[in-house]
This record gives C-alpha cells, sequence and structure tokens, in this order.
C-alpha cells in the first residue's frame, strides 16, 4: 500500500495509538496516506465518482467508529480502511453491465477479495490477518473468483499459487497478463485469469477530483473533532474544547428518557410508532429493553400474516445493523444476541407468510416472500470477520453456528414458500481450509 516500508514499527503503533484517541493530527495521517487509494477503488466497483465519494466516506465513518477497539499497527489499519470500503461496495453493488455485473453476482467474500487483492493492490500475505484466512486459501478462493468472472467454473485448490500470485501482482502494476502468463505452469487457465486482471485494473480511473479529496478530508476531520470531544470527556471527566466546538451538553439518561417519552407521545399522533422505535437505542443501551417491548407490541398488533411478515424483516434489517455496530465495538456478546434476534425475526416471517392460503396469496404475498428470501440471502460474513479482527474468537464461533443453525431451518421453510433450487454458495467463507 501507501506506506513506505522504512517508517519503524514503534512508529506505525504510534500513529494508531493516537488516533485512537482520535488526535486530529494522527487521523489526518491515516486519511491522507489511504484516501486516494480508497477512493480508486471504489470508483472502479461502483462506476460512478459520486458513489465512489459516499462509499469512500463510509468507511472512513465506520473506521473512525471503531478506532477505539482497533488493535494493531498502521500498515494493518490501512487493509482494514480498504476492507471496509470494499465491504460498503459489496452491500450497495450496482447492476452494471459487463466486468461489473459479472462483480455483482459473486458471494460478498469473493468480491471484496477480488476487490482488494486486484483492485487495492493488497497482497495475499497482508490480507490473510485481516481476511482470518491463510495465504494459501486466499490464492485458491482468487483463482475461483477469477473464473467465474470469466463466465468459467471451478476451484484453485490443488496447485501451489504463489507463482501465480505474483503474477498478479505484476499484472495489478502493469504488467502485460500473456507475457507474465508465459513463465507460469499452474494453473493451467494463468493466462485467462491474468486477462481478467488486467480488465479490472482497467475499470480504475485516474487520481480523485481534488474537490472530493477535500469533501471527504472535511468530512472526517469534522467526525474526528466531535469524537475528540466526547473522548476527552470520558477520560477526564471534564467539559471537553475543540476549535469552533464551544461547550456540549450531553445526554443524561434522564434526559434520554424524557425525550424518548415526549418523541412517543408525537408519534402516536403523527402514527410513527415504528421510526421512533428504531431510531432510538442500541443493544448497549439500558433503553434497548424498552424498544425491543416497543416492536413486540407493533408486531402482536398487526393481524395481517403478510404485513406482519414483512415488519418482521424489517426489524430483522435492523437487527443486522445492531450485530454489526457491536462487532465493530468490541461487543461481541451483543452481537451474537442481535444476530440470533435476527434470524429469529426471519423465521417468524417465514412462518407468517406460510399461514397464508394459497387462494390468497396475491402479488403483495409475493413481493413480501421475495423481500424475506433477499434478506435471509445476505452473507453474514462481514460480522463474524470484524468479530474476528477484534480478537473476540469465542464470538465469532458462536455466530457462526446461529448462522449454520437457520441455514439448516431455512431449507425447508423456503421450499413451502415455493423457492426454487438455486447454485449452492461457493466455497471460501473465512477460516474455510478445509475446501478442495
Amino acid at each position: 500500500m501507501a506506506q513506505p516500508a522504512t517508517v519503524p514499527e514503534h512508529l506505525e503503533r504510534s500513529v494508531v495509538a493516537r488516533a485512537r484517541r482520535y488526535e486530529r493530527e494522527a487521523v489526518a495521517e491515516l486519511c491522507d496516506r489511504n484516501l486516494e487509494r480508497l477512493y480508486r477503488m471504489c470508483e472502479a466497483l461502483t462506476g460512478s465518482s459520486q458513489a465512489a465519494e459516499e462509499v469512500a466516506g463510509m468507511a472512513f465513518m465506520k473506521a473512525l467508529d471503531g478506532l477505539p477497539d482497533f488493535e494493531g499497527e498502521g500498515r494493518a489499519f490501512d487493509v482494514w480502511l480498504m476492507r471496509l470500503g470494499a465491504s460498503a461496495a459489496a452491500r450497495r453493488r450496482p447492476p452494471g453491465v459487463g466486468l461489473r455485473a459479472r462483480m455483482a453476482r459473486l458471494s460478498n467474500f469473493d468480491y471484496e477479495l477480488v476487490a482488494l487483492r486486484v483492485l487495492g493492490e493488497i497482497d495475499s500475505d497482508r490480507l490473510s490477518p485481516a481476511l482470518n484466512a491463510p495465504p494459501a486459501n486466499l490464492r485458491a478462493w482468487l483463482v475461483s473468483g477469477l473464473r467465474e468472472l470469466d463466465g468459467r467454473s471451478g476451484s484453485g485448490w490443488g496447485y501451489d499459487l504463489r507463482a501465480f500470485d505474483a503474477a498478479v501482482g505484476e499484472v495489478v502494476a502493469g504488467a502485460d497478463p500473456d507475457r507474465t502468463a508465459a513463465t507460469l505452469s499452474a494453473p493451467p487457465d494463468a493466462e485467462a485469469l491474468l486477462r481478467v486482471v488486467a480488465q479490472l485494473r482497467r475499470l480504475m480511473g485516474g487520481p480523485p477530483p481534488a474537490e472530493a479529496v477535500t469533501r471527504l478530508r472535511t468530512q472526517v476531520l469534522a467526525a474526528v473533532a466531535e469524537r475528540r470531544v466526547q473522548w476527552v470527556r470520558r477520560h477526564h471527566h471534564g467539559v471537553a474544547t475543540v476549535p469552533g466546538v464551544d461547550r456540549r451538553r450531553y445526554p443524561t439518561r434522564r434526559g434520554t428518557a424524557i425525550a424518548l417519552a415526549l418523541a412517543a407521545l408525537l408519534a402516536a399522533v403523527v402514527g410513527g410508532s415504528f421510526a421512533l422505535l428504531s431510531s432510538f437505542a442500541e443493544p448497549d443501551s439500558p433503553l434497548y429493553p424498552l424498544k425491543l417491548t416497543g416492536e413486540g407490541v407493533l408486531v402482536a398488533m398487526d393481524i395481517s400474516p403478510v404485513s406482519r411478515a414483512d415488519l418482521e424483516v424489517k426489524l430483522a434489517r435492523t437487527r443486522e445493523r445492531e450485530a454489526e455496530d457491536m462487532a465493530v465495538h468490541g461487543k461481541g456478546g451483543l452481537a451474537v444476541q442481535a444476530l440470533r434476534a435476527r434470524y429469529q425475526l426471519l423465521l417468524a416471517a417465514g412462518r407468517d407468510l406460510l399461514s397464508v392460503p394459497e387462494a390468497d396469496r396475491d402479488r403483495g404475498w409475493r413481493s413480501t416472500r421475495d423481500e424475506f428470501f433477499a434478506e435471509e440471502d445476505k452473507a453474514e460474513t462481514l460480522i463474524e470477520r470484524d468479530l474476528e479482527a477484534g480478537g473476540q474468537r469465542q464470538a465469532a464461533d458462536r455466530a457462526q453456528t446461529v448462522v449454520g443453525d437457520y441455514e439448516r431451518d431455512r431449507k425447508a421453510l423456503d421450499a413451502s414458500l415455493g423457492r426454487r433450487p438455486t447454485r449452492p454458495p461457493t466455497p471460501g467463507g473465512p477460516g474455510d481450509a478445509s475446501a478442495g
């Protein structure tokens, strides 16, 4: 990546240590050395400068949220930030045409791996800790992903792919794919795969526009100033100030409860109960049980099974976001609880849809069923990897178990709802060393 190899490790750790305290200069250094590469990768993935700016901004904001719990030196941060960008792009991948359309059909994991290795220019050895998989596994999965982009199938297992991985790096740096492939003995289709790498690189644009850089940098540093205020207050128990912010009044539990009560009254008048409940407490808040109780009341009051299923799918989406936030903030137990609640809601939604007589399964029912299928198809590898990256191995294992339990439970339910069989997911989730 952009960080020179000559920078001593202790200085790298010093930068991250200061960034974890939201010191402006340290965060600015991490931002400046990653901004261009992050933006260019996001633009190549989305095909739009506006979308690239939005996705890069999302990655920076998520990195700022997770900084207090980040463990590692600056170069590990660089990889983590790029992974956040690839993950954000994977969640909003556009339909596109040509190569981007084929990218959109990859699994989340393969999408991120191809993006980081080819567009983010991160070699497999450096990706290994971030993706929690041995470099040999990553090389094999990269071959599988490149073959899928070439309109073919087949795993990359059974070969020593170190020379091929080095050749990928050469093509990423601008080497001719045909000449580079001439020296390779494995895999047998190396030339075709390196041509795909070259095609992906042609998606890359030039340097980001100066105005986009200014906007992103300003957004990051403004967010840092806000977080610095809060960090100082938490650690020094005083009134913190930063330039441009004189004094801040921070919410108290009593104030939050009063605000919630007033908002509830207003919501009852305007019919915004669901928006109210979804906007407040997170799983680590003392008000979270109240939020869950309110959601349960809304579900119980809905007498239409289709409408109730639609609400349960939306609540499942909220639980997924909460699980992601808890994983990033190092609260693995709460992340697993939110993930388990998500799948309980999806099971309830499926059963509600199944309870509708076949004669009454109209267009509205089919639309809700398709939304249900799309929601349950979402891979939760990002949550598992965030837990792994934060050293929460036990929580990651529990999360994997929760996902596995749901995958078993959903088969009969999906079949009863009229789902057609689909191609099984491509092996290659984090930690999957058994494939091949």
